[in-house]
């Protein structure tokens, strides 16, 4: 590590001015509170690092000095905190950059360029989302208020529930132009406040409650010590949630019954959102089974879901919702075979995507009815227990 590095030092000095700027501060108070972020006794440490253009010696006090600056707005650009970490030294520079600023605004990729249909995965890009106007409107009227409240979201594995916790977390920012005409998206009165994190349990990172309590933090650009605690955790939350936050939890019947995640776990995230934060923190949780069903299925009572006072169980689309996704094929499709793909879809959006796939490559090919059809049933096979759904 060089014994002097002036970018390093101008960049640190220039966040902290914007810092003191914005939140109406001397560059002593902000000094002395970036130390103590950082587990010091005050500012010294800060002060010394930047008159004497020296980088920390522990590359843990550069990447939390990074996050902790990026809560607080000091940063312009992403260009400035890339500099930054390159010039104090970390490894990783462009990884933690994308960690430190997940919600940067929707890429503005030309629709065209998307598959027109998707089967298998999830809906990642909004303007190929379609239909739940009505959950999503329970769902945005829970969070869109002061005091925000959580949501429960149930359905069967391919009913959507992946699908709809992306929507939620990106529609609200992403450019008009990355959607259709006309999409609706003004579903907050102040989407750019608001925080978000996505969280799915069969992702092995927070398979554990170290790893969990990680993640948040870092999603959140939050002080993310390496040894962490539950009484840190819930500490660091309280003192840094400023803004509405909203954690997205998919797949949370895994998280139940994983012996990792104890009772006092969920009486701490219940308390968090229920107490500790002024309304300021939500949760939006998807499992395949409803509250009750869960509650039985772990032996007793979860303190956590006991807070879900909205719970939403995903059916299919209403028809004209249906219809929408239908028409939006690159190649139109004829009024029969839109009727057709209604009746043996039964208007749910895997079944849909699937049949309306299948149709497009049969335009595309010039291939028979009885051919696109008979290809068409055999593809939703697997899947055909929706239509058994009640």
């Amino acid at each position: 590590m060089p014994t002097g590095e002036p970018r390093f030092s101008e960049l640190l000095q220039r966040a902290i001015n914007r810092i003191a700027f914005l939140e109406n501060k001397t560059r002593q108070i902000v000094f002395d509170e970036l130390g103590y972020a950082l587990g010091r006794q005050g500012g010294s440490a800060i002060q010394y690092w930047l008159y004497h253009q020296r980088v920390p010696a522990r590359l843990e006090d550069v990447e939390n000095l990074a996050r902790i600056i990026a809560h607080r707005g000091g940063w312009e650009n992403e260009k400035d905190l890339r500099s930054f970490l390159s010039r104090g030294g970390h490894p990783s520079a462009d990884v933690l950059v994308r960690q430190i600023f997940p919600n940067e605004p929707i890429s503005t990729t030309s629709a065209a360029a998307q598959p027109a249909f998707i089967v298998g995965p999830p809906i990642l890009k909004p303007h190929q989302f379609f239909g739940r106007t009505h959950e999503l409107r329970r769902i945005f009227t829970a969070l869109n208020s002061t005091s925000m409240q959580n949501v429960a979201i149930s359905g069967a594995p391919r009913s959507g529930k992946t699908s709809l916790l992306h929507y939620i977390h990106t529609i609200t920012r992403t450019p008009p132009t990355a959607l259709r005409p006309n999409q609706f998206q003004n579903w907050l009165d102040e989407p750019q406040r608001y925080r978000w994190v996505y969280i799915d349990f069969q992702d092995p990172r927070v398979c554990n409650r170290q790893g969990f309590l990680l993640y948040i933090l870092r999603q959140l650009n939050f002080p993310a010590p390496p040894s962490l605690d539950l009484i840190q955790f819930v500490d660091i939350v309280v003192r840094y949630l400023v803004n509405p936050t909203v954690i997205l939890m998919d797949e949370i019947q895994i998280a139940l019954t994983n012996p990792e995640f104890t009772q006092q776990f969920w009486w701490s995230l219940r308390s968090l959102s229920s107490n500790l934060t002024d309304g300021k923190l939500a949760f939006v949780i998807a499992a395949q089974n409803q509250l009750p069903t869960l509650q039985n299925a772990l032996g007793k009572p979860s303190p956590f879901l006991n807070i879900f006072g909205h719970s939403i169980q995903l059916g299919p689309l209403n028809e004209e919702e249906a219809r929408q996704l239908i028409q939006s094929s690159p190649l139109p499709f004829s009024p029969a075979d839109a009727d057709w793909i209604i009746q043996h879809s039964g208007c749910w959006p895997a079944l849909l995507q699937i049949l309306c796939s299948t149709r497009l490559v049969a335009l595309q090919e010039n291939q028979s009815d009885e051919i696109w059809k008979g290809d068409a049933l055999a593809n939703i096979q697997p899947y055909r227990y929706l239509l058994e759904t009640p």
